[in-house]
């Protein structure tokens, strides 16, 4: 019988804002708090990835400072998907805005995305090593979702890089991918959280970390695209709130304005991540002690 409660960190999507999990990374190391299994969904997986295979946040955000200031992020071409937000919108800029729309359209017509999924796996093998998911130093696993069945496929085993480059397939900017019959994107749509996954993972108690933006802009004059995006960011934002509820330990770094692509903003999105973290230790330090006693008194 185990003598100590087994910690299970469930990182969560959010593209850029992802980068906060590093931050309670930081702070869950240096206060020596163990993490025992790691989910992550989308970014949450390639965090998760790369702390489970090398337990070290210093070596990680080495890692990613060598991948920002590098081609490979250059040619992701990350930045001319970044929104320009006008107040007053000029009639040349609702002209180019109207354009934008209708190449959109026809894109969506003809692909099943817009950044080449190829990009991205040479983006994840930079970041994750070549390796099998069951080598990890840390338990892991990583979720996806099945559009055709609406399940949440864990990757527990196989490539740690396909698994991760298959969770992070943001619908609509990376094409999904037909395994086995089953057509799978981002894991965000049916795991933003996997918390769930932790559990049926081992975990006694799962710290569930969200980067989900707590405010929604108001629409303004929105077209067909953005409705669409918005009732889809609505259901999404309800599911992550519920997932999130269903944690031991709840943690939501304050991140507000923030796109998915703006993962040159790291620094600050690492320190609020730190910020959370501190917040929420007596929190975490609390239900640890319970559930350390718990499994004491069983073994004596």
């Amino acid at each position: 019988m185990r003598g100590r409660t087994k910690v299970g960190l469930a990182l969560g999507g959010g593209g850029a804002r992802g980068l906060a999990h590093v931050g309670v990374l930081k702070v869950l190391e240096a206060e020596q708090i163990p993490v025992d299994i790691i989910t992550g969904t989308s970014m949450g997986a390639i965090i998760g990835a790369m702390y489970a295979q090398h337990p070290s946040v210093a070596a990680l955000i080495e890692k990613l400072e060598t991948f920002f200031t590098s081609q490979d992020y250059e040619s992701l071409g990350l930045k001319y998907i970044v929104p320009k937000n006008e107040q007053n919108p000029s009639f040349l800029n609702q002209l180019v805005k109207g354009v934008t729309q209708r190449i959109v359209i026809n894109i969506a017509h003809s692909r099943t995305g817009v950044i080449k999924t190829d990009r991205l796996a040479e983006a994840v093998a930079l970041l994750i090593d070549d390796g099998e998911i069951e080598d990890t130093q840390i338990p892991f696993a990583c979720a996806a979702s099945d559009l055709n069945s609406g399940e949440t496929v864990l990757f527990r085993q196989g490539s740690i890089r396909e698994a991760v480059t298959i969770s992070s397939s943001i619908p609509g900017f990376i094409a999904p991918h037909d395994r086995n019959g089953r057509y799978l994107t981002d894991g965000g749509v049916t795991a933003p959280i996997p918390i769930r996954e932790a559990r049926q993972m081992g975990a006694d108690i799962v710290i569930g970390v969200s980067v989900d933006a707590n405010k929604m802009k108001p629409l303004d004059d929105p077209n067909v695209l953005e409705i669409i995006s918005r009732a889809d960011q609505v259901r999404g934002k309800l599911l992550t709130r519920y997932l999130l509820s269903t944690a031991d330990v709840a943690l939501h770094p304050p991140i507000e304005d923030a796109h998915w692509s703006e993962l040159l903003r790291y620094r600050e999105f690492i320190e609020a991540g730190v910020r959370e973290a501190r917040d929420k230790l007596p929190q975490i330090r609390n239900i640890l002690r319970k559930k350390n006693s718990i499994f004491r008194r069983l073994l004596t």
